[in-house]
């Protein structure tokens, strides 16, 4: 696997089937020092505010499945494609990503393994964090268990983002990933993201925005992501997202060669 592609599946795993999860270095600034941290609410206070934001979790409850459609650019390369989720209750997941002249990145996962497939190479099992990452998001209702995906979240300050005021959040996952989040403080919403890999704690393998929410099903939804990874930026454009799917049997199926 290509660091390129990992990079990409982490980051679309990490956005598109769980939500929340910048560090300092990589957002607008350093956390306001006015805000004392008594005066901040909980790190989980935080999650279940943006939960409530996103439209409640007995909302979100009510769905069963998620099917998101769109399209994906690699503007510095000239790359062009399109992108294609599929998401299941409780633990099936699958990614499809068409990427023009180069073929198809494909991910997916049932809960309990994980496995994936990049241009010109066979389906192959996904092993170590990165299989913990994908198998742990495949929870369908992982954006409303923010303590099944979570360990600790805490609440590090206050900070100016895209001219509104955000919480910045320190979220260790039960896979042992670091990530920091910003939330906005008025709306709730996600707003931004960074995650670390463990063997590189200091520096951020993926950096996610969130914008243009829309509301699908009783629920908002970022309709744009911008990713950037080792200063590369990836952007993904939603046309469609439809809850409650009917996907045709075996959608979720293991690929035959595994």
């Amino acid at each position: 696997m290509t660091h390129r592609t990992r990079a990409l599946s982490l980051a679309l795993i990490s956005t598109l089937f769980a939500g929340p999860g910048l560090a300092q270095d990589t957002s607008t600034g350093s956390p306001s020092t006015a805000t004392a941290t008594a005066d901040l609410p909980d790190g989980f206070e935080v999650l279940n505010r943006y939960i409530k934001a996103i439209g409640g979790e007995e909302a979100y409850r009510k769905h069963t499945s998620e099917q998101l459609k769109g399209s994906f650019t690699l503007p510095a390369m000239g790359v062009e494609g399109t992108i294609h989720i599929r998401r299941l209750a409780p633990a099936s997941s699958l990614l499809n990503i068409e990427l023009d002249g180069l073929g198809s990145v494909v991910q997916g996962s049932d809960g309990d393994v994980a496995w994936m497939a990049q241009p010109g190479q066979q389906p192959r099992i996904v092993e170590d964090e990165l299989a913990d990452q994908i198998i742990h998001e495949a929870n369908f209702y992982a954006l409303v268990e923010p303590h099944s995906m979570y360990d600790s979240a805490e609440t590090l300050g206050i900070e100016m983002y895209d001219g509104v005021e955000c919480y910045i959040v320190k979220l260790e996952t039960t896979w042992g990933q670091h990530r920091i989040a910003l939330f906005e403080v008025e709306s709730g919403l996600h707003r931004k993201m960074a995650i670390f890999d463990t063997d590189n704690p200091e520096m951020p393998s993926n950096v996610i925005e969130y914008d243009n929410y829309r509301e699908v099903g009783g629920i908002m939804r970022p309709f744009q992501l911008t990713i950037t990874n080792a200063g590369m930026e990836q952007v993904i454009e939603f046309d469609s997202i439809e809850f409650d799917v009917t996907f045709d049997p075996g959608t979720f199926d293991r690929p035959g060669t595994l």
